[in-house]
């Protein structure tokens, strides 16, 4: 499994809160095998939350369409800036954007980087807590984002804040985290 390159298979996968494997890419491998896709042509994220309970919107930009999808679980939420001792707990947020049009490699790095302050604006206003500090988390210990783009249809040279594009992703993901962490306190009171 890479980081970036060309793939038509994407798999947001729920695992046990006590999943712990030593080769955990090597686990993943197998399991997307097992389902019938290629490994080399599959990107893979995995959650404790239930997978069931992610928030799916399409957003429509005069270029096209962005898709937000946030899976989100806070139980190990983390203040980034106090960090440094901190041990890997349960708790993600996986959030992914998909983009129908054609991107820069700036614009893939400017799209996780508005994402990014989204999901922490999110976090911020929920007034999400890191347990161990006390103070406003930023996300979780096991967070991921993807950016994917379709490489076709009308050249989007950046996703900044202020681009068409950017304004997508922030708006998208600001909502889909909130959404997707009502869900989870939902889940939990049942």
């Amino acid at each position: 499994m890479r980081e970036a390159g060309w793939f038509r298979t994407f798999i947001n996968r729920h695992v046990d809160m006590d999943y712990n494997i030593d080769d955990s890419v090597q686990e993943m491998t197998g399991f997307i095998e097992s389902k019938g896709y290629k490994p080399t042509e599959t990107v893979g994220m995995m959650t404790a939350v239930r997978t069931e309970h992610a928030v799916v919107k399409e957003y429509q930009g005069d270029f096209g369409s962005v898709v937000i999808a946030v899976t989100a679980g806070v139980g190990n939420a983390v203040d980034v800036s106090r960090a440094v001792d901190r041990e890997i707990g349960v708790g993600t947020i996986n959030t992914w954007i998909m983009v129908n049009g054609h991107l820069s490699d700036e614009a893939f790095i400017q799209a996780m980087i508005t994402a990014t302050e989204a999901k922490t604006k999110a976090l911020h206003q929920e007034e999400v807590k890191d347990p161990l500090t006390g103070t406003i988390a930023t996300g979780t210990s096991t967070d991921s984002c993807l950016v994917s783009a379709t490489q076709q249809g009308e050249y989007l040279p950046y996703a900044g804040p202020i681009t068409e594009l950017g304004k997508l992703i922030g708006t998208g993901v600001f909502e889909c985290t909130l959404d997707a962490l009502e869900s989870y306190r939902q889940a939990k009171q049942q």
